[in-house]
């Protein structure tokens, strides 16, 4: 494993003298965290596409789509 570490509470540790366990558990942890870092990244580009898909639809929209509703009946 390469050279890394874990920092809690202001005390650094080396994660290569971790047991095997231990080591899994900061790999899991790492790629978590690289997982929400790609949610958060996909959920900005995904907001980006909704304001442009928007202004996109908005060329598309005529009076004859306006839905009107008849009060009397």
């Amino acid at each position: 494993m390469a050279e890394a570490t874990y920092v809690l509470d202001d005390v650094q540790y080396d994660i290569n003298k971790l047991v095997p366990e231990g080591q899994r558990a900061f790999q899991l942890l790492a790629l978590a965290e690289q997982r929400v870092q790609e949610a958060d990244a996909n959920t900005v580009i995904a907001q980006a596409a909704t304001v442009a898909l928007h202004q996109k639809l908005k060329e598309y929209l005529t009076d004859e789509a306006i839905v009107t509703t008849d009060t009397e009946e």
